[in-house]
């Protein structure tokens, strides 16, 4: 099978502090509560790490995603364009 690894910076991290935050919850997943009658709810939304199956964040910044989900990994970070310095590379087999 073929992989594909995602390496990533964000150029500008100070200045664009709210898309960053914004990017990390949809790639990673984040948690959100609410208040009801009852008291507190809590959720967890999860990010296309969690739903892709078999991508995995192989550092803070690399991310070994399966071809069959590469699409879903390009629309991600095209979205995210203007923050992101992104390099892809395809892994078609490891090394032991």
């Amino acid at each position: 099978m073929v992989y594909y690894l995602y390496v990533y910076d964000c150029k500008r991290a100070r200045e664009t502090n709210a898309r960053r935050v914004s990017f990390t919850k949809e790639l990673y997943g984040f948690m959100y509560s609410w208040r009801t009658k009852g008291g507190y709810r809590e959720k967890r939304k999860p990010g296309l790490l969690e739903e892709c199956s078999g991508s995995v964040a192989v550092t803070a910044s690399a991310i070994l995603v399966p071809s069959e989900y590469r699409g879903a990994f390009e629309a991600l970070f095209h979205s995210y364009q203007d923050i992101l310095i992104t390099k892809t590379f395809e892994v078609s087999r490891q090394l032991d």
